[in-house]
């Protein structure tokens, strides 16, 4: 049985001396979502040596909240690299039943933006928190973003079933600028890598109106390694504030129906 998330953290570091902390980040002003983007080239672990093991244990359980609370932040603005370094991002694991989409916005010294991954689905794969359906990508896949310049920001979007949607809810890094008002992306630094996992239902608040999907609160239906380089890693841990996270939004586990499970399960739609 997987450990979660949380628990699986606290055990990661007592050996790793320390370097597990969570990390928040901000989403850059003027971001396009392109549907004209193509998918870039996807290479397996064979090609690029990246092992996505270790990984697995922080896949969150479906439908089981990731406590928000005790961790540690770093400033919005600290995924900010430092250093050049070339950019990567590989596949964990997800348990959406959308056929999800992600891309990324670079701003500062560089600046661009493109596709990531077309159809972030693992249905079939072995291990895949979400089974019985349509296979795109095998753990490890990854996709390299090219050279990032030091002083650049990275953020990142997840746009909600856009591979049958392209009018698909975007949900990004900064919480301010979702739709909901609600954290869709959690990330955490660890052995030398930035784990990112994404919410992709709107949840309940305030003025939300009928935008509420009873979001499960899971972090689990995209879950993807990001590799900056272990100096930026470094960087971006000795920035850390020492202020713990209070959004209670995230306490509660998502308690979600079989007849939601069943829904939700239905509506996967193949290309």
């Amino acid at each position: 049985m997987k450990a979660t998330l949380l628990t699986a953290l606290i055990a990661a570091t007592a050996t790793l001396t320390g370097l597990v902390s969570k990390v928040e980040t901000a989403s850059a002003a003027g971001f396009t979502w392109n549907n004209a983007w193509a998918q870039p080239t996807i290479s397996s672990e064979s090609k690029t040596g990246f092992n996505d093991t270790p990984f697995q244990q922080f896949v969150q359980k479906e439908s089981v909240a990731i406590p928000n609370s005790g961790q540690f932040k770093l400033d919005p603005s600290k995924l900010n690299l430092k250093y050049n370094y070339n950019v990567s991002v590989d596949f964990i694991n997800e348990g959406a039943s959308f056929r999800n989409q992600l891309a990324f916005n670079a701003t500062g010294t560089t600046n661009k933006s493109g596709l990531i991954f077309k159809d972030a689905s693992c249905d079939g794969v072995s291990g895949c928190m979400m089974g019985g359906g349509v296979s795109s990508l095998n753990f490890g896949d990854g996709v390299n973003i090219g050279n990032i310049a030091g002083g650049t920001q990275l953020d990142f979007f997840l746009k909600a079933n856009g591979l049958n949607n392209p009018n698909g809810n975007i949900f990004g890094t900064q919480t301010a600028s979702n739709a909901d008002g609600l954290q869709h992306v959690v990330a955490y630094a660890y052995n030398n890598y930035i784990i990112l996992g994404f919410e992709d239902l709107y949840g309940a608040l305030h003025a939300t109106g009928n935008l509420n999907q009873n979001s499960d609160r899971d972090f689990n239906d995209l879950v993807v390694v990001l590799d900056i380089g272990e100096a930026n890693v470094r960087e971006l841990i000795s920035a850390t504030v020492p202020e713990p996270s209070v959004t209670l939004s995230m306490f509660a586990v998502g308690a979600v129906s079989m007849f939601g499970l069943r829904r939700r399960r239905q509506t996967r739609t193949s290309n």
